[in-house]
C-alpha cells in the first residue's frame, strides 16, 4: 500500500502541472474550423464506449479508464494487420509466434490472462491455445477498446489481465463500400472489399478478405524450416441489422479459412489447415422507458486439418468451439441509476486425436452465471459503480467476483479509483492433457485444479483538454493459484525413468505498474500520441521476476493532415520500444555434501529494441462520398532483426503500397 500511496501523490502533481501547461491554448481551438485536415476531429471526446461497464458511455464519462484505438488512426498508419495496429498502439502488449502461432503477452501475462472480444463477443482458441489472428481483418474495425485489469464481473473467466474488444462497423448510409488491394514484399497480398446499407430500419454489411504470403526465414542457413511458413486465408462475413420502433434483430455470421504450407524445400509430408465458423443472433426490446432487455446467442467454432501429401488425404485432428447464451436486462430507473443485469451460459468443447488420449477425445466444460452491476451517479461531479458476479462451473465448482469504481470528476479533471475480482477456469488441455510430447515428455492434465483468481486494485487521474488530454495509472494484480506445467522425473521400480509434464495450482503473482499516455495538438493539422508502461511482475513463490516481460516499454504516433493540390494528404509516423526482456536461466542441482537441490540463476535477458514505421496517404480523387485512398508505408525502417535469439521476430524493411476505393 505505500507503493500505492506514494505515486498516487506524484501522479496528481504531474497531473496538475500539465493543466497548466494547456491553459494558454484554450482559445486556439475556437479558431479551428471543419476542415478535413483538422486532425482533432478524428479522435473526439465524445466517442462512445462500452466495454467497460456493457452499457454505451462517453469515453469521458466512463468509470472504467477505457483507451480507444479508432477505425480513423487504423487506416491512417495503413497497419500491416490487427497484431500490428495492437503492437504499435498498446505500449507493454507484444506478440511471439512460434508454431503454435502468434502468442500475445502483456505486462508479464500470457494469452490464457487476456481476453479478445469482437463486439463484445468471445472468440474459440486454437490448440496452442491462442487465437487465430489472421481472421481479424482491418478494414471494417471502428474503434478497438483496451481495459486493464480483471473485468470478470461482466466477461466471466479470463478477463484478468486485459480486455481487447474489437467494434465493427455497422453501416448508416443507404449504400456504402470499399475494395482495397494492398501488396509488399514477400508477395504479401491483401484484397478486401466490403457493401453495405442502411435504409428503412435494415442494415446490411457483405465483406470479404483474402490475405497471402510466402512466408520468411530469418535462418537463411536452414531451408527446411521457416520462420513464418507461406499461407494463404479468406474470409467472408455477413452483418445484418433491423429496427422498428422499440424493437431491433441482429445477425451474423463469418467463414474463415486458413492454410499453412511447408517450405520449398521441407522435408515435412503433411501441412495444416483450418476454418472459423461463427454465428450471432440477437434480439433488444424497450419495455417502456426504464427496461432494455435483451437476449444473445453466439458461438465460434474451429476445426483444424492435418494434409498429408505423400498419402493425397486430409483428417481432422481437432477442435474447439464456443457457444454463448446470454440474458441482460438494462434497467434505469432514473437519470441518475442505471442497471444491468443477466444470467449467461457459457459451454466450451474441445476434440483431439492425440491431446486427451485414446478413449476418450472429447472433452468439453460449461459455467452458468449470474450477474449485476449498479451504475449510480451520486452527485453531478462523483460517480460509483459496483457488481459481482457468481459462477458455477461444472469442473472446478463455484466462483464470486465482486467489483467496485468510483470516479469524481471536476471540470476537466477525471479521478478513478476500483477493485475488481477475476477468476480464469482452468482449460480443457490443463484438466485433461493426457499425451505424448515426442521425445520429451508425457503430458498430464489434473482434474483437481482451482481457478486461478485475481484481486486488481488501481488509482488513476485523467485530464481531457482539446489540445492535449494526458492520463496516469498505478495498478496492483496480484493472482492466486497461478497454474503451470512442471517437468517431473518418475523413476519406475525397475529403475528406469521418464519425464512427465504435470498441472498444478503452484504459484501466486504479483504485477504492480505505472501506465501513462498522452495525446497532444499542437495546431489543427498535427497529433502527437504516446504511452509509457513500467511493470514489475513477481513470483512469491520463488520471490523472482517473471520471465518474458519487458519493465519499460512506449509507442509513440504522430500524424500530419494537409492538402496537396487541394486533396488531402498524410504522413505518419509509429513506433515503439521495449526494454529489455528478462530471460533468467534456472539451472538445478543436487549438493553431493547436504544432499539438498540447489538452483543457480544466470541472467540472460534479450536486447532491447525499437521499431519505426511511417506511412503516407493520399487522396487524388473524390467525388461526393466516393474517394480513392493511395497509400505507401515502411515497416521498420531501420532494417533492425534478430536471427540469433529472436527478441523480435520481424523479417526487417519492407515496403507496402496499397489502393483503396470507398464509397
Amino acid at each position: 500500500m505505500k507503493y500505492v500511496k506514494r505515486t498516487s501523490v506524484v501522479l496528481l502533481v504531474l497531473g496538475m502541472l500539465a493543466s497548466n501547461a494547456v491553459v494558454a491554448q484554450n482559445s486556439a481551438y475556437s479558431q479551428w474550423t471543419n476542415d478535413t485536415t483538422d486532425i482533432y476531429s478524428d479522435y473526439g471526446l465524445d466517442e462512445i464506449v462500452v466495454t467497460g461497464t456493457r452499457t454505451e458511455k462517453t469515453l469521458a464519462n466512463t468509470p472504467v479508464l477505457t483507451r480507444v484505438v479508432s477505425g480513423v488512426q487504423i487506416r491512417q498508419n495503413d497497419f500491416e494487420n490487427i497484431v500490428d495496429a495492437l503492437e504499435f498502439t498498446v505500449p507493454g502488449l507484444s506478440f511471439r509466434a512460434d508454431g503454435r502461432g502468434n502468442n500475445i503477452s502483456v505486462q508479464g501475462l500470457e494469452n490464457k490472462y487476456i481476453l479478445i472480444l469482437v463486439d463484445g463477443e468471445r472468440l474459440s482458441y486454437t490448440p496452442g491455445g491462442n487465437i487465430d489472428f489472421d481472421r481479424l481483418n482491418l478494414s471494417n474495425i471502428k474503434q478497438i477498446e483496451v481495459v486493464k485489469g480483471a473485468s470478470s464481473v461482466l466477461y466471466g473467466s479470463n478477463a484478468i489481465g486485459m480486455i481487447i474488444n474489437i467494434i465493427t462497423q455497422t453501416p448508416t448510409q443507404p449504400l456504402e463500400g470499399w475494395v482495397k488491394v494492398r501488396y509488399g514484399r514477400f508477395n504479401d497480398l491483401i484484397t478486401d472489399a466490403g457493401v453495405g446499407l442502411a435504409k428503412n430500419g435494415f442494415s446490411s454489411l457483405t465483406s470479404f478478405y483474402r490475405s497471402s504470403n510466402n512466408g520468411y526465414n530469418l535462418n537463411p542457413s536452414n531451408q527446411q524450416t521457416y520462420t513464418r511458413n507461406p499461407m494463404s486465408s479468406m474470409k467472408i462475413e455477413e452483418k445484418l441489422g433491423w429496427e422498428r420502433g422499440t424493437t431491433k434483430l441482429s445477425a451474423s455470421g463469418t467463414f474463415f479459412f486458413t492454410e499453412e504450407f511447408n517450405p520449398p524445400q521441407s522435408i515435412l509430408n503433411n501441412h495444416y489447415k483450418s476454418r472459423n465458423q461463427t454465428f450471432g443472433v440477437s434480439a433488444e426490446q424497450k419495455l417502456g422507458d426504464a427496461h432494455q432487455l435483451k437476449l444473445t446467442y453466439y458461438g465460434d467454432f474451429y476445426t483444424r486439418k492435418t494434409v498429408m501429401k505423400q498419402e493425397d488425404s486430409v483428417f481432422k485432428n481437432a477442435t474447439s468451439n464456443v457457444e454463448t447464451l446470454r440474458l441482460t436486462d438494462i434497467f434505469t430507473p432514473s437519470d441518475e441509476l442505471q442497471f444491468i443485469g443477466g444470467g449467461e451460459y457459457n459451454r466450451t468443447s474441445d476434440f483431439s486425436i492425440m491431446q486427451f488420449g485414446d478413449t476418450n477425445q472429447k472433452r468439453s466444460v460449461n459455467d452458468i452465471n449470474g450477474f449485476l452491476q449498479a451504475d449510480w451517479q451520486a452527485l453531478p461531479k462523483l460517480n460509483i459503480t459496483g457488481g459481482a458476479r457468481y459462477t458455477h462451473h461444472s469442473a472446478f465448482g463455484n466462483a464470486f467476483t465482486p467489483k467496485l469504481n468510483i470516479m469524481y470528476s471536476p471540470g476537466q479533471w477525471r479521478f478513478r479509483s476500483g477493485y475488481s475480482k477475476g477468476f480464469k477456469a482452468p482449460s480443457a488441455t490443463e484438466l485433461y492433457s493426457d499425451f505424448m510430447m515426442g521425445s520429451v515428455s508425457h503430458n498430464i492434465g489434473n482434474p483437481d485444479l482451482k481457478a486461478e483468481k485475481s484481486d486488481y486494485l488501481y488509482v488513476s487521474t485523467e485530464y481531457k483538454h482539446y489540445l492535449f488530454n494526458a492520463s496516469a495509472e498505478i495498478y496492483q494484480n496480484k493472482i492466486k493459484n497461478k497454474i503451470e506445467g512442471a517437468f517431473v522425473q518418475v523413476i519406475e521400480p525397475d529403475g528406469s525413468s521418464y519425464t512427465e509434464l504435470r498441472y498444478n495450482n503452484i504459484d501466486d503473482v504479483r504485477i504492480r505498474g505505472v501506465q501513462i499516455n498522452g495525446d497532444y495538438y499542437p495546431i489543427r493539422q498535427l497529433s502527437i500520441h504516446a504511452g509509457y508502461t513500467f511493470t514489475e511482475a513477481m513470483d512469491m513463490h520463488t520471490n523472482r521476476q517473471l520471465n518474458g516481460y519487458s519493465r519499460h516499454a512506449l509507442t509513440w504516433t504522430a500524424t500530419y493532415k494537409n492538402k496537396i493540390w487541394r486533396r488531402d494528404a498524410s504522413v505518419s509516423l509509429t513506433g515503439r520500444w521495449t526494454s529489455e526482456r528478462i530471460n533468467d536461466l534456472e539451472k538445478k542441482s543436487v549438493n553431493t555434501e547436504t544432499g539438498e537441490e540447489e538452483v543457480v540463476i544466470t541472467k540472460n535477458p534479450l536486447d532491447a529494441f525499437a521499431l519505426w514505421r511511417a506511412t503516407a496517404q493520399y487522396t487524388p480523387w473524390t467525388r461526393n462520398y466516393m474517394q480513392l485512398i493511395l497509400s505507401v508505408s515502411v515497416q521498420n525502417i531501420f532494417d533492425y532483426t534478430d536471427p540469433e535469439r529472436y527478441t523480435t521476430f520481424d523479417p526487417g524493411r519492407r515496403v507496402f503500397c496499397s489502393a483503396t476505393f470507398r464509397f
